[in-house]
């Protein structure tokens, strides 16, 4: 179904990523489901990267630094409209750094998913037969994300902001 011209213009592509994302959570859930006792899959909630440093001075409404911003010819970046202020602040509340960036994914090769139904250490609603979901961002001021479940399964507490 083809969006509408004014959604696509406020939503751009963030209704396929998000429709993406989703899907793949349920396609490894489900996969778990059917082999959960001898493979296990951990899904991590990626929070916000850019490309080399990952500075959180240097994040942007674009989402890159302003060095991968510039057309080449020594132009400056474009402009920051309301709505890209708005973005700029999600973006900075999920930020993850590079150092938890690999602090999650060494935690995640190493952790122990629960092959059978029980929910290992307590139920919670993405912990489930050979599945974990948590989130991985850097823990932000005014994080939006709650990383409790996070640190819980994968012992990992993030040190960036």
């Amino acid at each position: 179904v083809p969006l509408d011209p004014q959604t696509e213009k406020v939503s751009g592509d963030a209704k396929a990523y998000a429709a993406a994302k989703l899907a793949q959570e349920r396609c490894a859930m489900q996969l778990a489901r059917l082999y959960g006792q001898t493979t296990t899959f951990v899904v991590l909630r990626i929070g916000w990267c850019q490309p080399g440093e990952n500075h959180p001075s240097t994040l942007s409404a674009a989402g890159s630094p302003p060095e991968f911003l510039l057309d080449g010819d020594g132009a400056k970046p474009p402009e920051i409209s309301e709505g890209d202020r708005k973005d700029e602040g999600w973006f900075k509340r999920m930020w993850l750094s590079n150092i938890d960036f690999l602090s999650y994914f060494v935690a995640a090769i190493k952790v122990d998913v629960p092959t059978d139904d029980s929910g290992g250490r307590g139920v919670h609603r993405n912990a489930r037969k050979g599945f974990l979901l948590v989130n991985a961002m850097s823990r932000n001021k005014d994080e939006k994300w709650n990383l409790e479940e996070t640190e819980k399964w994968l012992g990992v507490i993030s040190r960036s902001d």
